[in-house]
């Protein structure tokens, strides 16, 4: 099983799905003929991503890279038929000391060889891919959308909050405070980027459980990174509040996911482990090299 590809930073909004950045020429005609209605185009953007997701059962290596405020984290990524497998590279840019790569050792053969361990995070996985699709199913009713112009294969549009929305979850709550703009990529009818902001704060539980502070803002982008497979390759997000009971919330976080390359879709996470020990001879090989 591969975990979802909605990048998830302890703030349930931060969508899925989302190509690079085109210069602005709204003066360039769309490819094809636009529905006069643009929550229409948006509600079938939204069914094809989710019908893309039930159908792509590939799975790709990648290099993820992370920054919060404890500092970055450069990892090599391989998906397989029993979930991802991570290992660390750099932290704070620098190669790990003998004592953290050998702690990220025994957590990577942890996943590897404790069935329970595996069966565990694939629940939590699950739960969060599960409220990722009910987020993005809620979006063409949640919002108004209106055309702003087109960047060469991309539709741009301008969102803000449907005051109608009734929000059947508390995490959905916040789409009411929730304003942006989203590009859709015409020819895959994927959505290709997406940027926001909280025009007010936003409580959970008439704050009793939280709050999300006016001003937060974030930003997502999804590409073909091959086979017409579409994955997230850009998170940032900067959001402050509150968490239960009265602990500062600090979301400020940048995540990148590059060089991208499909591995076979029956690899299973011992081959995957066994993948990932080349990486580490082949950097200790070029340190070596380099002293």
């Amino acid at each position: 099983m591969r975990s979802p590809r909605i990048p998830w930073s302890g703030l349930l909004f931060i969508l899925a799905a989302i190509t690079a950045i085109a210069g602005d020429s709204r003066s360039v005609k769309p490819q094809t003929q636009l529905p006069n209605d643009a929550n229409q185009l948006v509600r079938e953007t939204i069914q094809n991503e989710l019908n893309a997701e039930d159908k792509d059962h590939t799975h790709w290596r990648y290099h993820f890279h992370k920054e919060d405020e404890r500092g970055s984290q450069d990892r090599e990524v391989i998906e397989t038929k029993e979930g991802s497998l991570a290992k660390t590279l750099l932290i704070n840019g620098r190669p790990l000391t003998a004592e953290q790569r050998d702690q990220d050792q025994e957590r990577m053969k942890k996943l590897v060889n404790d069935p329970d361990e595996r069966a565990k995070r694939e629940h939590r996985l699950k739960q969060d891919e599960e409220k990722a699709r009910q987020l993005l199913k809620a979006i063409p009713d949640a919002f108004i959308f209106t055309y702003d112009g087109v960047e060469g294969s991309q539709v741009r549009l301008n969102f803000k909050p449907n005051t109608s929305f009734s929000p059947p979850t508390r995490e959905l709550t916040v789409y009411h405070a929730m304003s942006g703009k989203m590009w859709i990529d015409q020819s895959a009818k994927r959505l290709s980027r997406i940027e926001g902001q909280l025009f007010e704060s936003v409580n959970f539980g008439w704050g009793l459980f939280g709050h999300l502070d006016k001003g937060g803002t974030f930003k997502v982008l999804q590409q073909n990174v091959g086979d017409g497979h579409w994955n997230t390759v850009q998170l940032d997000v900067n959001m402050q509040g509150r968490a239960v009971i009265f602990k500062t919330l600090n979301v400020k976080e940048k995540e990148s996911m590059t060089d991208f390359r499909r591995v076979p879709d029956d690899l299973s996470m011992s081959q995957a482990f066994a993948m990932l020990q080349t990486v580490e001879k082949t950097m200790s090989a070029a340190t070596q090299a380099a002293k």
